[in-house]
């Protein structure tokens, strides 16, 4: 199996890309930057989001497109969302047309909008900001193209993604700088919210073993199924990385958009990683 990784240097695909290197499987990563590796990961220099209708070709006719690649993921506000969205239809319109016939897209639970309790492939999607409205509409743009040539399709909705703290853009960086800069104390909401936080090595996992198979598909959330307060979970942060800075709890209101307990139903990576068990 060849593997076409886009967004393959970012946060996530860093962790996808070396899962699939570990694994012994062909990789093409999609990069605008000037590179070389020695891992024996091919490189395709040049912008996938550019439209190119000999995409699938000069990629080398993949088996499987983990689409990674999005702008300002971090920035929820951002206008590139919105901006970018026909240029990433256009990629996988000319992808399916070129010979793709499996495709791994990636969402965000911020799909769903605000929500209290566990999210299932068939929860209502309300999207409340920029970010989650248009990987709402690729998702939806997705299914409807991979219907139209046949191809597996599979969603990976990822939840609060911690780890790798120097590369993300989450409160625990900011918690990391704020100790650096010598600050006593940190300003956070009251710190009641559960989330389902998975780390992004893991997550990294998790994405590998849904594009390995082709049994289980449509909206899959890359989680691990269990609420935990963000309290418990700065505290916890605080602990393993031997901070002096204490948190302020309260001193910023929610965001309208947060939803007070929201997690995902893992039944179906569960499933994938149970049968990925028994197939060694």
């Amino acid at each position: 199996m060849k593997y076409l990784v886009t967004g393959a240097n970012g946060y996530i695909g860093r962790n996808v890309v070396n899962s699939l290197v570990s694994r012994g499987q062909k990789v093409v990563i999609a990069t605008r930057s000037k590179m070389s590796r020695d891992d024996g990961v091919e490189v395709f220099e040049g912008d996938v989001l550019v439209p190119n209708p000999d995409i699938f070709e000069e990629t080398g006719r993949p088996d499987v497109l983990i689409h990674l690649a999005w702008e300002d993921g971090f920035i929820h506000s951002s206008p590139k969302h919105l901006e970018n969205l026909p240029a990433h239809i256009t990629f996988l319109q000319n992808m399916l047309a070129g010979g793709l016939r499996h495709v791994v897209g990636t969402g965000t639970s911020h799909e769903i909008g605000f929500h209290i309790g566990p999210i299932v492939e068939g929860t209502p999607t309300f999207p409340q900001h920029a970010y989650g409205i248009a990987k709402n509409h690729l998702r939806l743009v997705q299914e409807l193209l991979c219907k139209e040539y046949t191809a597996v399709n599979q969603w990976v909705r990822c939840f609060y993604i911690v780890g790798d703290d120097a590369n993300n853009n989450s409160i625990f960086k900011k918690l990391l700088q704020a100790e650096a800069d010598g600050k006593a104390e940190f300003p956070l909401n009251s710190g009641e919210l559960l989330f389902d936080f998975i780390d992004v090595a893991e997550l990294g996992e998790m994405i590998a073993d849904v594009a390995a198979q082709d049994q289980i598909t449509g909206t899959i959330n890359c989680c691990s199924g269990e609420p935990v307060t963000l309290k418990t979970m700065v505290l916890r942060f605080i602990e393993s990385h031997n901070l002096k800075i204490k948190p302020t709890w309260g001193a910023f209101p929610m965001r309208a958009y947060d939803s007070r307990a929201i997690w995902g139903d893992a039944t179906k990576i569960h499933a994938i990683r149970q049968a990925k068990g028994e197939a060694r």
